[in-house]
């Protein structure tokens, strides 16, 4: 669940609650929508926009087409990525 909030900050959502949140169409979803293919790809494309080289991580899950790994891949990106944005 905390993952899923993450990517959800990540993605520009806000949440009104530790299990929901409001989409770019206002919708309120549930986070678990976060661990469906639909939902987690235009999160890898937000990720390929801010780097200029492919994150292999989240290649090699795609590669296994293993929406766990992919997810947890994801999860682990955003956590660098926030680390290192934080201190510029």
């Amino acid at each position: 669940m905390e993952s899923n909030k993450l990517i959800a900050e990540f993605m520009g959502y806000t949440h009104q609650s530790d299990s929901e949140f409001k989409d770019e169409n206002g919708f309120w979803n549930d986070f678990e929508v976060f661990e469906t293919w639909n939902w987690l790809m235009p999160v890898i494309e937000e990720i390929d926009h801010l780097q200029f080289e492919p994150i292999e991580s989240i290649e090699k899950a795609l590669f296994t087409r293993s929406i766990r790994d992919t997810h947890k891949a994801v999860v682990e990106f955003i956590k660098q990525y926030n680390g290192g944005h934080n201190k510029m």
